[in-house]
């Protein structure tokens, strides 16, 4: 795979308080506001587009903030409670529909499209109702369907959506793979409104985002009045523009909803304490799935299962027309973190994960300008899936090359790993049992995976520099 990262003040003074919950977390880091504040202040830097900022561990505000402008065009500054667009963020709020579906005894997760609903025979009939969750139906991704695409301007309704893709050849077969598809929600979406009679917007107020109180947060509509609702822009050839206008009945359950980061920290807490569905069903939701050949993947029901450094996390992105997203919940110590922007190219992924680190008390390390390029681990790695890697040396820097792709920059940090092209992947260098030159990839959605540099003999003599490269 490339590399990248997938593939984003105080709140109400009822959440301010910090309550025994918090408490059971352990003293904040110290100056955690400070470094929390410096890292988001540096993101938004020199930027007129904008966003807002949250960042709670336990039940205490480390930081919320607004920044840049809601509408550029009248010079109207964000608001901390300005509401943005989620886009795939609302994945996980569907996700967490279908399991109260599922608790309610109304289709379980093994259910197949056909038994559910007839009309959904043909060649997704076998597909089940996990298999949509965690995007191994093997089902084409109505995103990159031109007819879908030429349409978006256009109002729908789920079942019309479905006909883009529903007579359409599986892509793989189904729990085989694991590939991004938003029709698997909109298939989703569908059957929430199927099986409870309500339409999905509806379910969504009355189920779960009323009795939550999360009163800021509905399916979008441009036709409605949003109290505060932000706008969102795109850059053409560095020019700053409106986005292109898209049907928001377009997404549905795959990316339809707008909210505020002080409701999406009311549902982090509602998912902590258990409020809509049972520990061990939601644990299922947030870990990785296990595919038919014995793998795993990074995603669950609605979420991408991680890292943040050492600490698992769950965590999910978001971008739509004019808008980008991200959240990341740690589990211990209990941080969330929302980066809610109205700018699509402003990606708040790493900001986001970087931000969760501050405030677990374990911030991603600054990077090393004082180590010298140690050449001797240029060379080609083999990997036990057969891939391969190539670390070169270029202008008296390293860079890491996946066959097949552009290399990277890898910058060493002061934990000792190499960081790839800025982003929060690294490498170690080492050497194995039998003395041969190794890497170790730490990619924070795949996990570890060892290469072993080829054409080189067992037991050959380690070299000094290793010392000086092998993290802590």
């Amino acid at each position: 795979m490339r590399y990248r990262d997938v593939m984003a003040t105080a709140l109400i003074m009822s959440l301010a308080l910090a309550g025994a919950a918090g408490a059971k977390q352990g003293a904040v880091p110290v100056h955690a506001d400070s470094n929390l504040t410096e890292t988001a202040d540096a993101f938004f830097k020199g930027q007129s587009t904008g966003g807002v900022v949250l960042v709670t561990r336990g039940d205490q505000v480390l930081l919320r903030r607004a920044y840049g402008l809601s509408d550029v065009e009248n010079a109207v500054p964000m608001r901390p409670d300005s509401a943005l667009r989620l886009a795939s963020i609302s994945k996980q709020f569907t996700a967490v529909a279908v399991l109260q579906l599922v608790q309610a005894g109304k289709l379980g997760l093994d259910s197949t499209l056909a038994s559910l609903d007839p009309a959904l025979a043909g060649p997704m009939a076998g597909v089940t109702v996990q298999q949509l969750l965690t995007h191994t139906s093997g089902i084409k991704n109505i995103s990159g369907i031109a007819a879908s695409r030429a349409a978006r301007r256009e109002d729908a309704d789920a079942t019309r959506l479905i006909g883009y893709f529903k007579d359409l050849p599986l892509e793989f077969a189904p729990g085989s793979q694991f590939r991004y598809s938003n029709s698997n929600y909109i298939l989703l979406t569908h059957l929430i409104e199927r099986l409870d009679g309500r339409p999905y917007p509806q379910y969504m107020q009355q189920a779960v985002f009323q009795p939550l109180g999360m009163s800021h947060t509905r399916y979008d509509n441009h036709l409605a009045l949003i109290p505060r609702r932000a706008h969102g822009y795109r850059r053409v050839k560095g020019e700053l523009q409106n986005a292109d206008f898209i049907s928001m009945s377009q997404p549905q359950g795959a990316g339809g909803l707008i909210s505020t980061v002080d409701d999406l920290a009311i549902w982090h807490r509602a998912l902590r304490d258990g409020r809509l569905v049972p520990p061990a069903l939601f644990a299922q939701a947030t870990g990785k799935t296990t595919l038919t050949n014995g793998r795993l993947s990074p995603y669950g029901f609605g979420w991408i299962i991680g890292q943040v450094g050492d600490l698992p996390d769950v965590e999910h992105g978001g971008f739509i027309n004019g808008f980008n997203s991200y959240v990341v919940r740690v589990k211990a110590p209990d941080v969330f973190v929302a980066v809610l922007t109205n700018a699509e190219f402003m990606d708040p992924t790493n900001l986001s994960v970087r931000l969760a680190a501050i405030a677990a008390g374990r911030p991603y390390p600054a990077e090393d300008t004082t180590r010298k390029t140690d050449t001797s681990w240029t060379g080609r790695y083999v990997f036990a899936d057969g891939g391969a890697r190539v670390v070169l040396e270029k202008d008296d820097a390293l860079q890491l090359q996946q066959e097949g792709d552009d290399p990277v920059a890898l910058h060493p940090h002061r934990d000792g790993r190499h960081y790839l092209d800025g982003g929060l992947d690294s490498l170690e260098f080492g050497h194995d049992a039998q003395g041969r030159a190794t890497i170790t990839l730490h990619d924070r959605l795949m996990g570890d995976s060892i290469g072993v540099r080829a054409n080189q003999s067992a037991n050959a003599p380690k070299n000094a520099a290793a010392t000086d490269s092998t993290g802590p």
